[in-house]
Protein backbone atom coordinates (compact mmCIF):
# COMPACT_ATOMS: atom_id res chain seq x y z
CA UNK A 1 0.00 0.00 0.00
CA UNK A 2 1.05 3.38 -1.03
CA UNK A 3 2.29 5.03 2.66
CA UNK A 4 0.02 8.25 1.76
CA UNK A 5 -3.16 6.34 2.27
CA UNK A 6 -2.13 5.85 5.92
CA UNK A 7 -3.49 7.74 8.97
CA UNK A 8 -1.80 8.52 12.44
CA UNK A 9 -4.08 7.90 14.93
CA UNK A 10 -1.45 7.26 17.86
CA UNK A 11 2.06 7.78 19.58
CA UNK A 12 4.01 5.13 21.36
CA UNK A 13 4.84 6.94 24.48
CA UNK A 14 6.85 4.17 25.47
CA UNK A 15 7.15 0.69 27.11
CA UNK A 16 4.25 0.27 30.66
CA UNK A 17 5.47 -3.00 32.76
CA UNK A 18 7.74 -5.40 31.66
CA UNK A 19 5.36 -7.53 29.89
CA UNK A 20 5.99 -5.76 26.23
CA UNK A 21 2.23 -3.34 27.02
CA UNK A 22 2.65 -0.18 25.14
CA UNK A 23 1.66 3.22 26.17
CA UNK A 24 -0.10 5.08 23.96
CA UNK A 25 -1.66 8.66 22.98
CA UNK A 26 -4.50 8.54 21.22
CA UNK A 27 -4.81 10.93 18.33
CA UNK A 28 -7.84 10.57 17.22
CA UNK A 29 -11.54 11.66 18.48
CA UNK A 30 -12.17 8.03 18.56
CA UNK A 31 -10.08 6.63 21.42
CA UNK A 32 -12.23 3.79 21.89
CA UNK A 33 -11.27 2.39 18.50
CA UNK A 34 -8.26 0.88 20.07
CA UNK A 35 -10.37 -0.97 22.35
CA UNK A 36 -11.92 -3.29 19.12
CA UNK A 37 -9.46 -2.56 16.22
CA UNK A 38 -7.31 -5.69 15.37
CA UNK A 39 -4.71 -4.26 13.27
CA UNK A 40 -2.91 -1.79 13.02
CA UNK A 41 0.40 -0.34 11.28
CA UNK A 42 3.69 1.08 13.03
CA UNK A 43 6.89 1.94 10.49
CA UNK A 44 4.56 -0.13 7.25
CA UNK A 45 4.62 -2.99 9.48
CA UNK A 46 1.55 -5.21 10.56
CA UNK A 47 0.44 -5.71 14.19
CA UNK A 48 -2.30 -6.85 15.91
CA UNK A 49 -3.74 -5.71 18.51
CA UNK A 50 -4.27 -8.71 21.62
CA UNK A 51 -5.56 -6.10 24.32
CA UNK A 52 -5.91 -2.72 25.04
CA UNK A 53 -7.53 -0.78 28.12
CA UNK A 54 -7.39 3.08 28.95
CA UNK A 55 -5.05 4.49 31.57
CA UNK A 56 -5.29 7.85 32.39
CA UNK A 57 -4.99 9.72 29.26
CA UNK A 58 -2.85 6.69 27.56
CA UNK A 59 -4.44 3.63 25.89
CA UNK A 60 -2.52 0.44 26.96
CA UNK A 61 -1.75 -2.19 24.44
CA UNK A 62 -0.31 -5.35 24.25
CA UNK A 63 0.66 -6.43 20.45
CA UNK A 64 0.91 -9.99 19.00
CA UNK A 65 3.82 -9.52 17.91
CA UNK A 66 5.88 -7.40 20.83
CA UNK A 67 6.54 -10.39 23.23
CA UNK A 68 8.56 -8.69 26.11
CA UNK A 69 9.21 -5.13 27.33
CA UNK A 70 12.87 -5.10 25.00
CA UNK A 71 10.73 -5.53 21.80
CA UNK A 72 8.16 -2.71 23.50
CA UNK A 73 11.19 -0.55 23.53
CA UNK A 74 12.27 -0.47 20.19
CA UNK A 75 8.74 1.14 19.36
CA UNK A 76 8.54 4.07 21.59
CA UNK A 77 7.87 7.46 20.11
CA UNK A 78 6.70 5.51 16.85
CA UNK A 79 3.31 6.46 15.34
CA UNK A 80 0.20 3.88 15.15
CA UNK A 81 -1.26 4.09 11.81
CA UNK A 82 -4.75 2.85 9.65
CA UNK A 83 -5.50 2.82 6.31
CA UNK A 84 -7.55 5.92 5.55
CA UNK A 85 -10.37 3.65 4.07
CA UNK A 86 -10.74 2.20 8.00
CA UNK A 87 -11.04 5.43 9.27
CA UNK A 88 -14.60 6.60 11.54
CA UNK A 89 -16.90 8.60 9.34
CA UNK A 90 -17.44 11.86 10.57
CA UNK A 91 -20.79 13.71 10.65
CA UNK A 92 -21.16 15.70 7.74
CA UNK A 93 -19.93 19.30 7.72
CA UNK A 94 -16.72 17.75 9.58
CA UNK A 95 -13.42 16.76 8.17
CA UNK A 96 -9.98 15.39 9.40
CA UNK A 97 -7.07 18.15 9.58
CA UNK A 98 -5.10 15.71 6.51
CA UNK A 99 -8.55 17.06 4.54
CA UNK A 100 -8.09 20.58 5.56
CA UNK A 101 -4.21 20.58 5.04
CA UNK A 102 -3.90 21.90 1.18
CA UNK A 103 -6.53 22.74 0.39
CA UNK A 104 -6.77 25.72 -2.09
CA UNK A 105 -8.77 29.12 -0.38
CA UNK A 106 -10.46 31.33 -2.16
CA UNK A 107 -12.70 34.47 -0.74
CA UNK A 108 -16.55 34.50 -2.12
CA UNK A 109 -14.56 37.25 -4.77
CA UNK A 110 -12.56 34.03 -6.07
CA UNK A 111 -9.31 35.90 -4.99
CA UNK A 112 -6.99 34.01 -4.50
CA UNK A 113 -5.74 33.50 -0.60
CA UNK A 114 -3.36 30.86 -0.21
CA UNK A 115 -3.44 27.12 0.61
CA UNK A 116 -3.90 25.92 4.22
CA UNK A 117 -0.80 25.01 5.81
CA UNK A 118 -1.80 23.82 8.79
CA UNK A 119 -4.70 23.33 11.21
CA UNK A 120 -4.03 24.69 15.02
CA UNK A 121 -6.26 23.66 17.43
CA UNK A 122 -6.04 26.27 20.24
CA UNK A 123 -9.09 25.28 22.30
CA UNK A 124 -12.47 27.22 21.37
CA UNK A 125 -12.40 26.55 17.51
CA UNK A 126 -9.43 25.66 15.08
CA UNK A 127 -7.55 27.96 13.16
CA UNK A 128 -6.42 27.30 9.42
CA UNK A 129 -3.34 29.02 8.46
CA UNK A 130 -3.25 29.76 5.11
CA UNK A 131 0.07 30.42 3.43
CA UNK A 132 0.42 32.12 0.02
CA UNK A 133 4.01 32.76 -1.54
CA UNK A 134 5.66 36.69 -0.69
CA UNK A 135 2.75 37.43 1.76
CA UNK A 136 2.52 36.54 5.35
CA UNK A 137 0.65 33.88 6.68
CA UNK A 138 -3.44 34.48 7.31
CA UNK A 139 -5.08 33.06 10.67
CA UNK A 140 -8.40 32.19 9.69
CA UNK A 141 -11.10 31.07 12.30
CA UNK A 142 -12.95 27.82 11.57
CA UNK A 143 -16.32 29.04 11.84
CA UNK A 144 -19.39 28.81 10.14
CA UNK A 145 -19.57 32.69 9.03
CA UNK A 146 -15.71 32.35 7.83
CA UNK A 147 -15.54 29.17 6.42
CA UNK A 148 -18.69 29.13 4.25
CA UNK A 149 -17.40 25.77 2.10
CA UNK A 150 -15.25 22.57 1.72
CA UNK A 151 -14.75 21.02 -1.00
CA UNK A 152 -12.80 18.23 -0.82
CA UNK A 153 -13.16 17.01 -4.68
CA UNK A 154 -12.46 20.26 -5.73
CA UNK A 155 -9.71 20.74 -2.86
CA UNK A 156 -10.81 24.26 -2.46
CA UNK A 157 -12.19 26.35 0.48
CA UNK A 158 -14.19 28.91 0.27
CA UNK A 159 -13.83 32.01 2.61
CA UNK A 160 -15.50 35.12 3.77
CA UNK A 161 -12.56 36.36 6.03
CA UNK A 162 -13.03 39.07 8.75
CA UNK A 163 -12.53 42.58 7.89
CA UNK A 164 -9.18 42.79 10.74
CA UNK A 165 -7.37 40.35 8.04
Amino acid sequence: MDTKEFITIGTIVAPHGVRGDLRIVPQTDFPDRFLTMDACYIDGKEYHIASARFHKQFVLATFKEVPDRNAAELLARKEIKVPREELMPLPEGRYYIFEIEGLRVEDTDGNYLGEVKEVLQPGANDVYVVAKEGVPDVLLPALKDVVLSIDLEKQLMIVDPPEWI
